[in-house]
């Protein structure tokens, strides 16, 4: 956010630049083909200065557009690893539970094959 904010004071500062040279250009114009000509130049490399810093500040705030896009993906599937770990974590307990059901069922029926063997 902060690189967009110095990308638009910069084009805010050309484009003040800009008309103050136009202004200038034409309250003392001068005479001169030269003067004429050096004027042109500086106008047109500061007109191309603006359209850059212009450029640069719709790249800038595609990326950010991007950048954000990219969060709330990774926010998405963060909720979803998230979901998966609970669930996995609920299984391994149903897991253990079982387990425990089984031994405890083992000895149970162990208890009882030694008790019916005794009675024979």
């Amino acid at each position: 956010m902060q690189d967009r904010e110095i990308a638009q004071r910069e084009a805010e500062q050309l484009r003040k630049e800009l008309e103050r040279v136009r202004r200038v250009a034409g309250a003392g114009a001068s005479s001169s083909r030269a003067a004429e000509g050096s004027q042109t130049d500086l106008e047109d490399q500061l007109a191309a200065a603006v359209r850059k810093a212009e450029e640069a500040q719709t790249e800038l705030a595609e990326r950010e557009r991007e950048l954000r896009t990219a969060t709330d993906c990774a926010s998405q599937l963060q909720g979803q690893v998230d979901a998966a770990t609970g669930e996995r974590d609920r299984l391994c307990i149903r897991v253990e539970a079982a387990e425990l059901l089984v031994a405890k069922t083992t000895r149970e029926l162990a208890t009882l094959w030694v008790q019916g063997s005794s009675v024979d």
